[in-house]
């Protein structure tokens, strides 16, 4: 494959679309309204985003697995909107036990509400502009650096192999990352009995030392002696 081709596919492959937080009402909406607003951004991307909707049953599912906070009657409020597409990009690369490990712990959280909420979502937006504008450089580097030539059979194979073993393993750091920071309540439990039982050990060890410790009028009646 020729690189001018590879560069087409490449931008094409990147190019999909995402709904802004100052395009999202502030009033909030019925399940039609959300999968309608989705779908009308999604169309302003590459076709091939086009058939990945985000359906009721799928927003359904957010809600009854604890993906997103719980609601009051049937309509959704921005914030739900936003834990939507967090939860929608996310399942791209993590299950949903691994989301709602993370998105859990973060509700949970003292400091989250929806001023960090959009924060954070602004963020990953601007993240995934520079990923996109860049995702071309980046497979060039990887192409010069492995001084590949995509025209030769051998050498496309080989780069398919080498940018999936990149993708293989962002992957497993980002699960390593999330299994170490974020933890499921029963292992909370567990971290919480543990740190009980050092303290209590450290307690206990204090205090046989200030026991063991000599009064200052034994001290004293010692030099005398001396």
């Amino acid at each position: 494959m020729d690189l001018k081709k590879m560069e087409e596919l490449v931008r094409d492959a990147v190019n999909d679309a995402d709904l802004h937080p100052d395009e999202i009402p502030s009033i909030d909406l019925y399940l039609d309204q959300i999968t309608s607003l989705a779908a009308d951004k999604r169309r302003q991307g590459s076709a091939r985003f086009f058939d990945r909707e985000l359906t009721k049953t799928m927003i359904n599912n957010y809600s009854k697995d604890g993906l997103i906070e719980p609601i009051k009657g049937k309509k959704y409020s921005k914030d739900h909107i936003l834990q939507m597409l967090l939860v929608y990009s996310l399942k791209n690369t993590l299950s949903i036990s691994e989301i709602k490990r993370i998105l859990q712990n973060t509700y949970q959280m003292t400091e989250y509400d929806s001023e960090m909420l959009e924060e954070v979502y602004l963020r990953f937006l601007e993240i995934k502009e520079y990923e996109r504008a860049h995702a071309w450089e980046g497979v060039q580097r990887f192409l010069e650096r492995e001084e590949l030539d995509t025209e030769r059979e051998s050498d496309f194979l080989t780069m398919i192999l080498g940018l999936s073993v990149m993708s293989s393993y962002i992957k497993n750091i980002v699960q390593a990352l999330l299994e170490e920071h974020y933890l499921y309540d029963d292992e909370k439990k567990e971290l919480e009995k543990r740190e009980r039982k050092e303290a209590k050990r450290a307690e206990k060890q204090a205090a046989k030392a200030r026991a063991e410790e000599p009064e200052a009028g034994d001290v004293a009646s010692d030099a005398e002696e001396e």
